[in-house]
């Protein structure tokens, strides 16, 4: 149930499965094949020495017993250590994970003492655990080998006194004495597998005492016995909620929502207004009482069976690691395909414990379900219902942002290349071309940095990336021979200089150095060291190899329409030119797959899509340059036919762990789109729309408007959202549920479920459809009068 999800810590159910459930698994295979053959053993080589000698037989017998009675006692606090270890260690995972989760928090708040401090003293108490269960293990382990190692003693004394006596013959203790080699090494296997038995026990036991059998939902159907239809009303009986602590948060709550309806959850944050959307959202399923959708109780739906009908939006959206597609798309994935290839091994082991025979890669999706008959309608359709959310404008700045997969048929790269040509065309005729500094093979391209000068393409590997670049054996040889050093790291000394002289007053977090500085605040330190130590010696020769590389790589990027230090000569220009020509005619063979060279006709998959459609640099002593370029993009890619690509590319933006790539709004809004992609009959958003500003939240409210015609839905606010009139409100006062229907939005709205009624008198229809229920629901005066007034 979500009760029990929501408290067990992530990083502890990890544990549990990685640690704790693949031990009984690997004991299972010798639960029952080892002790027989080690008892068979055993029992050979006992069976054989008292033939030989009754008495010794008897000897090695008591040994065998004190070892298999008295060792497995002792292992008792060895396994009661072995279970406070387990629960410590597990425990341990789970605070890992809640400090990874909250790093932003601690950060803040700087918790780093205090959280070091914490899991020190978690790890502390795990090593003493640990140190008195070896201590303990080792004990046992001297005693078992004390008793194993006892016996020969007993073998040579009472065997030798008994053969000098003549009572036994010198081959028979000969014998025996070999026959008792082979005892011991089977008997210690079978308390080592006792020992192991124990402890999968232990694990076993608490890995079923974390997941109760007897709590576990409804498993899911292939197919409801009783269909639910749009018009089925939501029925709650005698609804009583109470907390962990057993104190009510909704009570007895009794009512009925129409259908189709709008329905308004009004009440404080926090309050009975949120655990009222949560069960009837199925997100709380430990209540008394009932929920029903026509003739169908909550409490006995599977979770496919409630997730084919109602969909959740919960205020703090849960992402995964993946795409905006994926993210969206997720809430259709439950249409499961053929199963695999039942001849490979891992089928066969799938059929023999009941595990899925369908293959996770397969198409999950379930295309009816959202209108849709083909992959790219129902991309169409994502990307038409982001479009009227307020991240409609950030898939598409993703789209331009984003790259071309490599896996893009040719037709599509060659639509871009054609695009490229057909914007520059536009720009020249609208008198726009100054805008951008186009990539000219010829041409020095001021607008970019010296380093892309120099390379004159996209880096597509791990070579010449960032700082390492400067430090690249063949890129300083090109540099060198082109005399390009000296320049470059007199371009860095003074830029270096003015960083420091500029900026070594500003707090870290200035936004000026974001703005203009090139050197990060974090290392205008050690640029002040390098820059005093180059004023003792005019030429630099006194410089380390380490301080030439760091000002080489800042040299590098360098623009001067944006700097504007004054230190790009046309000389220099035409050296860095000429070293253009060698870099990629001297190209060496490991570096060929490296970078992507910019080229008229061929689109560089490496670079994003706006770079490839412009093909330049937008000019940086233009005013507004950026922002007409991205105006101007605007308008003509639709006319280009490029739209499209452009919002499909934005789709698959990462958003990254839990979704952190995206702003809050943004989670939001795809959290909304992934609910309403399948068209569900019951749409319940609790406390969502808080992230948004005011107009982001009525393009939302308009949105949802728009999409739940002829479906229910039920929004939580803290007032009424005037914006979103409402057919029933429902206000919570405490646990005290109170409800207002009103029947009049239905028929001004034309709703089709009242299409019926139309021609019924109004009065008769208050009378009908307005009457309170039993429990604390009520109908407000006011309403009644107005409906029986009209």
């Amino acid at each position: 149930p979500p009760e029990d999800l929501r408290a067990v810590k992530p990083a502890e159910a990890a544990s549990m499965i990685k640690d704790e459930i693949e031990p009984i698994g690997g004991f299972t295979g010798d639960a029952f094949i080892q002790p027989a053959f080690l008892s068979s053993q055993a029992l050979t080589a006992l069976i054989f020495i008292m033939v030989q000698s009754f008495w010794l037989g008897m000897v090695a017998m008591s040994i065998v017993l004190i070892q298999a009675f008295v060792i497995p006692y002792l292992r008792r606090e060895q396994l009661r250590l072995g279970r406070l270890r387990q629960i410590a260690a597990r425990h341990l995972a789970g605070r890992i994970g809640e400090i990874v989760d909250g790093s932003r928090t601690i950060q803040t708040y700087g918790l780093k003492a205090f959280s070091e401090a914490e899991i020190g003293s978690r790890l502390g108490r795990l090593f003493k655990i640990r140190a008195d269960l070896y201590k303990r293990k080792f004990a046992v382990k001297y005693l078992n080998t004390i008793l194993a190692q006892v016996t020969p003693f007993f073998f040579y004394s009472i065997g030798g006194y008994l053969a000098l006596r003549g009572s036994l013959d010198l081959g028979q203790l000969v014998a025996v004495i070999a026959a008792y080699r082979d005892l011991p090494p089977p008997i210690k296997e079978l308390i080592d597998w006792e020992q192991r038995r124990a402890d999968v026990t232990i694990k076993y036991e608490q890995v079923i005492a974390q997941f109760n059998g007897h709590a576990l939902l409804p498993e899911d159907r292939p197919a409801t016995t009783t269909p639910i239809n749009d018009a089925d009303p939501i029925i709650v009986s005698d609804l009583n909620v109470n907390d962990q602590r057993g104190q009510p948060q909704i009570a007895a709550a009794s009512f009925t929502i129409p259908r189709p309806s709008r329905v308004a959850l009004i009440g404080s944050p926090g309050s009975g207004r949120d655990i009222l959307a949560r069960a009837l959202g199925r997100q709380i399923t430990q209540y008394e009482g009932s929920i029903a959708i026509g003739a169908r109780d909550l409490a006995t739906m599977s979770p496919a069976e409630t997730a084919s009908v109602i969909a959740y939006v919960p205020p703090d959206p849960e992402l995964f690691s993946g795409t905006i597609r994926d993210n969206v798309i997720l809430s259709l994935r439950h249409h499961a395909p053929p199963p695999g290839d039942v001849r490979e091994m891992r089928w066969l082991e799938a059929m023999r414990t009941g595990n899925p025979l369908t293959d996770e890669t397969a198409d999950w999706c379930d295309y009816e379900q959202a209108g849709a008959s083909s992959p790219d309608e129902l991309e169409d359709h994502v990307i038409e219902l982001l479009g009227e959310l307020p991240i409609g404008g950030d898939l598409y700045d993703f789209g331009l942002r984003g790259t071309i997969p490599a896996s893009t048929n040719e037709t599509v790269k060659a639509r871009v290349v054609a695009a490229r040509h057909a914007i520059r065309a536009r720009l020249e005729q609208s008198g726009l071309d100054r805008l951008i500094e186009p990539f000219d093979s010829e041409r020095f391209n001021p607008h970019a940095t010296i380093g892309e000068n120099i390379i004159f393409g996209v880096v597509a590997g791990a070579r010449l990336v960032g700082p390492e670049r400067a430090a690249d054996r063949y890129f300083r040889s090109i540099i060198a021979v082109e005399a390009l050093t000296d320049p470059l790291v007199d371009i860095g000394l003074r830029i270096a200089e003015n960083g420091v002289e500029v900026f070594a007053d500003l707090p870290s977090g200035h936004p000026l150095f974001e703005r203009f500085s090139m050197i990060r605040a974090s290392d205008l330190d050690m640029y002040a060291a390098i820059v005093e130590q180059s004023r003792s010696d005019e030429r630099g020769t006194g410089l380390s190899d380490s301080a030439i590389d760091e000002l080489i790589s800042l040299a590098l990027g360098y623009v001067e329409p944006r700097h504007r230090l004054g230190l790009v000569t046309p000389e220099l220009e035409q050296r860095i030119l000429r070293a253009r020509q060698s870099f990629r005619a001297y190209l060496p063979q490991e570096y060929v797959g490296e970078i992507e060279f910019y080229e008229p006709y061929t689109l560089v998959a490496s670079a994003p899509l706006r770079d490839n459609l412009l093909f330049g640099r937008v000019a940086q002593n233009v005013a507004n340059a950026e922002q007409r370029v991205s105006r101007f993009l605007k308008e003509t890619l639709p006319e280009l036919d490029m739209e499209r690509l452009v919002y499909s590319l934005g789709l698959d933006f990462e958003v990254g762990p839990r979704g952190q790539a995206l702003f809050a709004p943004q989670r939001v809004a795809v959290s909304i789109a992934r609910a309403l992609v399948g068209h569900p009959q019951i749409l319940i958003i609790e406390d969502a729309l808080r992230s948004f500003g005011d107009d982001q939240r009525e393009l939302v409210l308009a949105a949802l408007a728009r999409r739940m015609q002829g479906g229910t839905l039920i929004l939580t606010a803290s007032e009424h959202p005037e914006t979103l009139p409402s057919d029933v409100t429902i206000r919570v006062d405490g646990p005290r549920v109170h409800v207002e229907v009103d029947e009049l939005n239905k028929r001004e709205r034309g709703d089709p479920s009242r299409a019926a009624e139309a021609d019924e008198p109004e009065e008769t229809l208050s009378r009908d459809r307005v009457e309170p229920v039993s429990g604390d629901t009520a109908v407000s005066p006011n309403q009644r009068q107005a409906v029986e007034g009209r």
